[in-house]
């Protein structure tokens, strides 16, 4: 299993730009190119919300012609930038395991080693997450019906502070009733989020507890200051490999930058050194 995970990508309507200045169109275009270009294919894409900036029809039409040019399964949930109905008319075409009741947008990918559980976290009107008793009530039976096969979550608010000053005061708000079936739960080992714009990582019992970058724009990391920064640091996405029994994440970056090449022994440590000018 190899999963390719991007989050926050604020597709903005045709011609349209985030904040003014920043094309976060045509970045998602080119992400979607270099995650195409893989030298080694993903079993899937999981975007993990906040797919759209302001919730509107014509931002979802670019939305679904840009990841509908993805050549792997998508897989998706909302973020609290989503408008939850549009979500599904537009990108349930892309994703038909969203099904089509936007007040309850949960789903279960099974065909893995680890089962791959996707909830949905927003609440309409709100920037924080929010589970509803019905999520937490199918969480806690998929976990229970598999006790010895290992699982992940993907949500878009992370459900614990990660002391991120600007980033915390919006994270899931109840998230602790998560925590409270990692508790319950050993088999839930991992949970990955968007939210945050920034790579940020921590533990919960045997539980990693994950926020991912953005797609194009990004959120600096503070613990004090709590004003709202956003920048275009270097986007990446989070890779998620299964290594025989063991769940493996790395980074791998969306920026343009010099390279591959090939390690050669002579170039790194050349047997003769270069003569002298005379």
């Amino acid at each position: 299993m190899l999963l390719a995970q991007i989050s926050d990508t604020h597709f903005r309507s045709h011609n349209q730009k985030l904040y003014g200045f920043i094309d976060v169109n045509a970045g998602n275009a080119d992400v979607v190119a270099q995650l195409n270009a893989l030298r080694e294919a993903p079993d899937a894409v999981i975007v993990s919300g906040d797919i759209v900036n302001c919730g509107r029809p014509e931002e979802y039409q670019v939305a679904r012609q840009v990841l509908g040019a993805l050549r792997y399964p998508l897989l998706v949930i909302p973020g609290n930038h989503d408008d939850k109905a549009h979500f599904l008319e537009f990108l349930r075409p892309l994703c038909p395991q969203l099904g089509n009741d936007p007040d309850n947008i949960r789903y279960v990918v099974d065909h893995f080693a680890t089962r791959l559980l996707f909830i949905d976290t927003s609440r309409t009107g709100t920037s924080s997450g929010w589970l509803t008793p019905e999520t937490v009530a199918w969480l806690d039976k998929q976990l229970g019906d598999t006790p010895d096969k290992p699982a992940a979550v993907f949500m878009h608010h992370p459900p614990l502070p990660l002391g991120n000053a600007q980033m915390d005061p919006i994270a899931c708000e109840n998230g602790h009733l998560l925590l409270e079936l990692i508790t319950r739960h050993p088999n839930l080992v991992r949970v990955f989020c968007g939210h945050n714009h920034n790579l940020c990582m921590t533990q919960y019992r045997q539980a990693i507890i994950a926020t991912v970058p953005g797609t194009v724009h990004q959120v600096p990391y503070h613990h004090e200051d709590n004003r709202p920064y956003y920048d275009m640091s270097p986007a990446a996405c989070t890779m998620h490999r299964q290594v025989g029994e063991q769940w493996v994440s790395y980074q791998h970056s969306l920026a343009h930058f010099a390279g591959p090449w090939l390690y050669d022994p002579q170039a790194s440590c050349p047997t003769e050194e270069p003569s002298s000018p005379c």
